[in-house]
């Protein structure tokens, strides 16, 4: 079997997390294979998790000259071409496209060579390849109702996979100091870094002042370190990157974060309230129809980029660390919306295509 495509966190966690969830339905002697883009994530996180991993020259056509674009083009054929020939020697029974530049080709030469495909997809608007894909596969896993909608009807509603952990965080620990935990991705957000510098004073005359823990980036650390230290002396914890993040989501009782596929599934499943900050230069602005998608019923609320300068985040943040039953309500609100069989709805699909059990064509 073969899981294609990656790029970002967003696409290749679910992928990693169904490919586990295919190994223990059917057996540890199956062989899973990822191709993914020579530059990606994957490339650390596929060989971490043990799978071998297919390299594809590949780059996106969006935002680029036009000589750039023809560059693209022709590194596109040339990544179906090797992924017919790959195809070709080894066969595999299924291929699963996740979305990002390598789910293309790869998905094309299945269908080529008469391999089953499918396509999983992560956000509410989904991806321009997934749009691309969609009709010309056997089956679209979705995580919403409005990432089906958007794709035309297509697609059974399976949710988004995310590791099991997530799923055993309690209620809301809400103790006397609440817990603030500032997330923008792996790599940090700079305008969320910088917002949150400016408002840490404006959290310190709470009384009591939440306890804050922010991971910053590496690139952004000291400065965020250097603001963190007009916050009480031990209750605003910077980190470049954190590794335990169900434990993090776990002890929340607020979380700051951008509106990515993978941080939402993950806060729906944790069931733990939000201020969202999508992303604005996120492809399509996948991020802002995240998040307005879980924030119309009212599991997040939610503050543009644009508005982090004007004071809108710290009067939503004063605003709910005040309101602890509206904590409660769109943590409550959160939880409703995780899918803990999303990993198994997806199982099913791939089993079906492969002859065994569960949902086949998908139309």
């Amino acid at each position: 079997m073969v899981f294609a495509g990656g790029g970002t966190a967003g696409h290749l966690y679910p992928a990693l997390v169904v490919a586990g969830a295919l190994r223990d339905a059917l057996g540890e002697s199956t062989a899973i294979t990822f191709i993914g883009a020579r530059h990606g994530i994957e490339q650390r996180l596929v060989p971490e998790a043990g799978y071998p991993l297919v390299s594809l020259r590949i780059a996106g056509f969006k935002g680029r000259g036009p000589f750039d674009k023809l560059k693209a083009a022709l590194a596109a054929a040339r990544a179906v071409l090797r992924c017919l020939f790959w195809m070709r020697r080894h066969r595999p029974d299924l291929v699963v496209g996740v979305g990002g530049y390598a789910s293309g080709p790869a998905v094309l030469a299945a269908n080529w060579t008469n391999v089953p495909t499918m396509v999983m997809e992560q956000n509410h608007f989904p991806g321009a390849t997934n749009r691309w894909l969609a009709s010309r596969v056997r089956a679209v896993c979705v995580p919403s109702e409005d990432a089906r909608e958007r794709l035309g009807g297509v697609g059974i509603v399976t949710g988004n996979p995310v590791r099991a952990a997530f799923f055993e965080a309690g209620e809301l620990p809400l103790d006397t100091r609440l817990s603030l935990l500032v997330l923008g991705g792996s790599r940090g957000a700079r305008s969320i870094n910088r917002a949150m510098g400016a408002i840490a004073t404006e959290l310190a005359r709470l009384d009591p002042a939440p306890r804050i823990v922010h991971q910053s980036g590496e690139a952004d650390a000291a400065s965020v370190r250097e603001a963190a230290r007009a916050y009480p002396r031990g209750l605003y914890e910077v980190y470049p990157f954190l590794d335990d993040m169900p434990a993090r989501l776990a002890a929340a009782d607020l979380v700051v974060c951008r509106a990515g596929a993978s941080t939402l599934s993950e806060l729906t499943a944790a069931g733990r309230p939000a201020i969202l900050v999508p992303y604005p230069h996120a492809a399509d602005d996948h991020q802002r129809h995240n998040a307005e998608s879980i924030a119309r019923v009212g599991a997040a609320r939610v503050v543009t980029d644009a508005e982090l300068g004007d004071g809108r985040l710290a009067g939503v943040l004063v605003e709910l660390l005040a309101d602890r039953e509206a904590l409660r309500r769109i943590g409550a609100a959160a939880r409703q919306l995780g899918k803990s069989d999303a990993a198994q709805r997806i199982v099913n699909v791939a089993r079906g295509l492969l002859g065994i059990e569960g949902v086949g064509r998908v139309s």
